[in-house]
């Protein structure tokens, strides 16, 4: 099961909502009618083992109250991992791929929630298995920075405008140029191939894990903006991707679903949406794990929108290929003025 699908289980079966609070800092503050304001880490794993408990749940034994507590989502865990899950006061929800949403919420009270979120989940399309270890964020950085700029810079230049050190540039710059993705050039680095680079970001470029899906019955380009509108007002920084940002770039034809990038997860109810799984969506908030993805972004139309690169590898990765194709065609023209 997708993570979209998770919340969207806990709103239809125990109205448990992400939500906004500026106040929080977290990866997702989950509340509902019986259900205080609960700031979580979201661990994902996909078999929950009392190791891993031990390894998630605080070395004290309790949280402090203004810092997030873990919550581990995962597709199945042992009976004993269940037990020392309760034992150690973390949070778990077991989603299935097919099957219903189960586990038990601990509370900012420090009161113990049981979710049973019958029903099967509507599929949803398929999405590239993650892959192991950490990411190479700074060689993704690297890497969208040639793509924009194509002008040969030196490891020095590439680090101030990076904000990494040389020796990490120069350690990505190899691990790029051993897939032939860039070369050294008398006055400095450069890609290759536009085109090979940005189908190597489009393959390896993680998703990111946490994200919640809604349904709007307004058009993506309207819904995206009252969206914007309630998210600048509840403090949270966000940038438009996806369809709606594509379009901006690059118009071609009407927009059908809006992903928007933010920084934490937000109850979107007051702009008029309803959760519901991914299948079903028409937005999807994502919360990404590149440290550089909002910090990326650029304001355009009267929205933030991310980066043109960063842009057309969400299409690449949601399946929007005509949409990815328009786009590519004229960051590619950019590229070879």
């Amino acid at each position: 099961m997708l993570m979209p699908d998770v919340w969207s289980a806990l709103a239809e079966s125990h109205e448990i909502l992400p939500t906004a609070d500026s106040s929080l800092r977290a990866d997702v503050v989950l509340r509902g009618p019986a259900f205080p304001a609960t700031p979580y880490d979201v661990r994902t794993v996909s078999t929950l083992h009392p190791s891993r408990v031990r390894r998630f749940a605080d070395p004290a034994g309790s949280t402090p109250e203004d810092l997030p507590q873990v919550l581990v989502i995962t597709a199945s865990a042992t009976p004993a991992a269940v037990d020392a899950a309760l034992t150690a006061r973390v949070s778990v929800l077991i989603a299935p791929e097919h099957g219903p949403v189960s586990g038990t919420l601990i509370d900012s009270d420090g009161r113990s929630h049981t979710v049973d979120a019958g029903g099967e989940r509507n599929s949803a399309p398929d999405r590239a298995p993650s892959r192991p270890g950490r990411p190479a964020w700074g060689t993704f950085a690297l890497a969208y920075t040639l793509l924009g700029d194509r002008t040969p810079r030196s490891q020095t230049a590439l680090a101030r405008e990076i904000g990494v050190t040389q020796a990490r540039v120069s350690q990505s710059l190899t691990r790029l140029r051993l897939r032939h993705l860039v070369a050294q050039r008398p006055s400095g680095w450069t890609t290759t191939h536009p085109s090979a680079i940005a189908h190597w970001l489009a393959a390896e470029y993680p998703r990111p894990r946490t994200a919640a899906a809604w349904l709007t019955l307004d058009e993506p380009v309207p819904a995206t903006r009252q969206i914007a509108d309630l998210l600048t007002h509840a403090g949270v920084a966000y940038a438009v991707a996806g369809q709606v940002a594509a379009d901006s770039y690059a118009p071609w034809s009407r927009p059908t679903r809006s992903i928007i990038w933010t920084d934490r997860l937000v109850d979107l109810s007051a702009a008029g949406c309803t959760p519901v799984s991914e299948a079903e969506a028409s937005v999807i908030i994502a919360v990404p794990d590149d440290p550089r993805a909002l910090t990326q972004a650029r304001e355009r139309d009267g929205l933030v929108l991310a980066d043109p690169w960063r842009t057309w590898v969400t299409l690449v990765q949601s399946g929007d290929d005509a949409a990815a194709e328009h786009l590519l065609v004229r960051l590619l023209a950019e590229a070879a003025a």
